[in-house]
């Protein structure tokens, strides 16, 4: 079970950041063109997955072996997760108050609006059909409800999770996905109560995935000297970017997904984490990891809110892009970089710093 010897991972932090950038793009499309921008964004999910299993494996599975317990893992992991998941609530709960007041024909009785706001703040998916999102205050939390799942069977199922058993889980969840695929003509499901069964293959193969290719780091290296010069984390981004814009059509749309699930992003995370940072941009990368989460999360309120603050000045979103699109956008990232430095990383330290008081008073 050994992880690859410890280190900061800037280029795959590099990676979520370009990834969490195309997603905001991809929700933004209606106010940016008149079609899909990246309109394969959403397998950016998939990546997140990837990532996420391939970085906690790295930081976790040492600490796990030496007697780290279950409860310190699942608590490490909300401390890191939730203040920013609670603000991205909080947003959409404050959008839809304010648009009950300002927009009376679109009235959504305040019951409804407590039960969004309970369940979210629980992490408690709503899957009647009367709601279009499994979180409706936060849309993207989708994906976070699927990761504390994926994170509590890692930290449970760990002393049995050799590789060889990493290996069968793997091909069950790959089994099962390629069955929701086909169903389904896609990989973009998990997000609604409809689909919501399908998300679990989806994010068991990408995050286990990520945890077997981050134990086997260490055999796979030394046939990958090549990754040490060149180009090759940039052309991995660039790459990535292409993924994301291509968009299949028809019977190749499933096929195409999966490709990318199961054989391309794989392919690109281990270029990450391989081929050696430049110097010149590690900064760079280390700041787009910073800001990936709060974008991600955050992104969708703010869509809400800022499109509806331009309708309350009569300002038509849709009418006027690609300008008001990209002002969003970038309005997004400021607020994440603020937001990361102001409110989430403090939060977390006090945090930290909490549950170390008390570990030792016990």
């Amino acid at each position: 079970m050994q992880p690859a010897p410890r280190h900061v991972y800037l280029n795959l932090d590099a990676m979520r950041g370009v990834a969490a950038i195309s997603v905001m793009l991809y929700h933004f499309s209606p106010f940016i063109s008149d079609g899909k921008v990246l309109p394969s964004s959403y397998l950016a999910v998939d990546l997140f997955f990837l990532l996420s299993g391939f970085v906690i494996a790295h930081a976790y599975d040492r600490k796990i072996e030496t007697g780290m317990s279950v409860g310190s893992f699942l608590l490490i992991r909300l401390i890191r997760l939730y203040p920013l998941y609670l603000a991205g609530t909080l947003l959409g709960f404050f959008y839809l108050v304010i648009k009950n007041r300002l927009i009376p024909a679109e009235y959504l009785p305040v019951s409804d609006i407590a039960v969004m706001l309970t369940t979210g703040m629980l992490f408690i998916p709503l899957v009647g059909d009367a709601y279009h999102t499994i979180f409706p205050l936060n849309p993207a939390s989708w994906s976070l409800f699927f990761e504390l799942l994926v994170n509590i069977a890692y930290v449970l199922l760990f002393f049995v999770l050799s590789k060889r058993a990493l290996v069968v889980l793997l091909a069950g969840s790959l089994a099962l996905l390629i069955l929701a695929a086909v169903l389904a003509g896609t990989l973009d499901f998990g997000m609604t109560g409809q689909t919501i069964a399908s998300g679990l293959p989806r994010v068991s193969f990408s995050f286990f995935l990520g945890v077997l290719l981050c134990r086997s780091m260490g055999s796979i290296q030394g046939s990958l000297g090549f990754l040490q010069k060149g180009y090759w984390v940039e052309m991995a981004m660039i790459l990535t970017l292409v993924v994301f814009a291509i968009a299949p059509a028809g019977a190749g749309r499933a096929p195409y997904d999966l490709i990318c699930v199961v054989l391309l992003f794989p392919l690109l995370v281990t270029v990450g984490a391989v081929a050696p940072t430049r110097p010149g941009l590690a900064r760079l990368y280390g700041w787009l990891g910073r800001i990936s989460y709060p974008i991600y999360i955050i992104h969708t309120p703010m869509l809400m809110i800022i499109a509806g603050a331009g309708k309350a000045v009569s300002i038509d979103p849709f009418a006027n892009h690609p300008w008001f699109g990209i002002v969003m956008a970038l309005a997004v990232i400021v607020i994440a970089d603020i937001a990361t430095r102001l409110y989430d990383e403090p939060v977390r330290r006090f945090l930290q710093r909490q549950m170390q008081r008390s570990r030792a008073i016990a």
